[in-house]
């Protein structure tokens, strides 16, 4: 009797750290882990690279002390790229800006093959242009920079193009992967230890592995605490 019910209560204890959810906003900076209707809204950067944000969204699960986000498509503001009539015989012009339509200099513009490798690169002028001949064997053209969503786009020797870029790396379609811990009510623990995890044949074992890694490199986790809607009188 004894054997099941201590069988019954480590099983209790087992679903309910591994079912836990979260509601709302937890931040620090420009660090933001939100919890609203079973998905999660994250804004952080990563184990190693404190100049780029990771963003994105979709739906999570929580194994032990690790939060799975599996994002989907961002709803938010992302780059973009448009075409334009070509200007010149012999060339492809490309310009640069912000989402504020402000000119960004020194952004790398590569010219592809097939095969992703590159035929012809090199950085935007001041007023955030390229040019670069026009090439057969061209497939695609990647414009990027970090701290940036970078995008990639098809070739046309016809078209100029104009690409603008929104701050922050987007991830789509791919898992994510934190070190989560309860501090109390208010604070969350957090380390953001992969932004393209592949779980391979053994999950935890991989899950194990980010955070020894982590552990090894000493990355601090950051402390996140809980935002409240400030209080509306009713006049």
């Amino acid at each position: 009797m004894k054997k099941i019910f201590y069988i019954l209560f480590f099983l209790i204890l087992s679903i309910t750290a591994y079912s836990q959810q979260y509601e709302g906003v937890f931040k620090e900076g420009n660090d933001v882990l939100k919890f609203e209707n079973g998905k999660v809204y994250f804004n952080m950067d990563e184990m190693g690279n404190m100049i780029t944000n990771k963003v994105g969204e979709g739906s999570y699960e929580i194994l032990g002390d690790y939060l799975l986000v599996k994002t989907g498509e961002y709803p938010g503001e992302k780059s973009t790229v448009q075409p334009l009539p070509g200007s010149k015989e012999d060339s492809v012009g490309i310009k640069v800006t912000d989402n504020r339509n402000f000119s960004l200099p020194g952004i790398l513009v590569e010219l592809l093959n097939s095969s992703a490798k590159t035929l012809y690169g090199g950085a935007t002028d001041s007023e955030g242009k390229f040019y670069f001949k026009k090439n057969p064997k061209a497939h695609t053209i990647r414009v990027s920079d970090m701290g940036y969503d970078n995008i990639s786009f098809p070739y046309d020797p016809t078209n100029d193009f104009l690409v603008k870029l929104v701050k922050n790396d987007i991830i789509e379609n791919q898992t994510v992967v934190f070190r989560l811990k309860k501090v109390d009510d208010e604070t969350l623990s957090v380390l953001l230890l992969s932004s393209d995890f592949n779980p391979g044949k053994n999950q935890q074992k991989e899950l194990e592995k980010l955070d020894k890694k982590a552990r090894k490199s000493n990355y601090i986790d950051k402390r996140l605490k809980k935002e409240y809607e400030p209080y509306q009188p009713n006049l």
